[in-house]
């Protein structure tokens, strides 16, 4: 009966963490863990329960200490999501309220027209962070308005800076040295000259022998 009774209880906490599981999209992180957590310790607090006797009892207490550690658990997950949300959401709009704040091209040549003094408009551009890719027809653009060499070479010096480029080095490959083939001398065979015939001489009729 015991064991009866065992089985049924891992049943229905299966069942039970099962469900749970499948109704977790629309939760935060807090009720996610407690639900989870709470099926969970019921089903093993009736399994231990049910050792001695009393399985309900075991389910209760396994229930309620499973619900209270993974509400904990997902608090933190909250907590921890909600922090992140926050650092970005400040981040772009510092990037908002910067990008707002930059000084352009045709700021710099209202500047001037307006007959601020070259130190004030520098100021404004350093300030706010403002860069500049400058091309031959800005220059030209902003000579024509009246902006001083002053404040153009500032504006230049302002160029935003190259994003680092990736450089891969590769190994070279070994270098197999190779001796060269041996030097083969083929000598010639000698030749055995013998000494000329002996010299004979004679006379004869009308020749003369060798």
């Amino acid at each position: 009966m015991v064991h009866t009774n065992f089985r049924r209880l891992l049943a229905l906490g299966a069942l039970a963490f099962a469900a749970g599981g499948s109704g977790c999209s629309t939760m935060n992180n807090t009720e996610r863990g407690a639900a989870i957590g709470g099926t969970g310790g019921a089903a093993v607090g009736a399994g231990i329960g049910a050792l001695t006797g009393r399985p309900v009892a075991g389910a209760l207490i396994g229930g309620g200490l499973g619900a209270a550690g993974g509400a904990l658990v997902g608090n933190d997950v909250d907590k921890r999501e909600q922090r992140d949300r926050e650092v970005a959401q400040a981040a772009a709009l510092a990037d908002a309220r910067a990008a707002g704040q930059r000084v352009g091209v045709f700021d710099v040549i209202r500047m001037a027209q307006e007959g601020q003094d070259d130190q004030v408009i520098i100021n404004q551009i350093r300030s706010t962070g403002s860069t500049f890719l400058l091309e031959p027809s800005d220059l030209s653009e902003l000579k024509r308005n009246g902006v001083s060499a002053r404040v153009i070479t500032e504006m230049q010096a302002t160029r935003p800076a190259a994003r680092p480029t990736r450089v891969v080095v590769r190994e070279p490959g070994p270098v197999i040295y190779e001796s060269p083939p041996p030097v083969v001398v083929v000598r010639p065979r000698p030749v055995y000259v013998g000494p000329p015939p002996p010299y004979r001489y004679g006379y004869g009729y009308g020749y003369r022998h060798w």
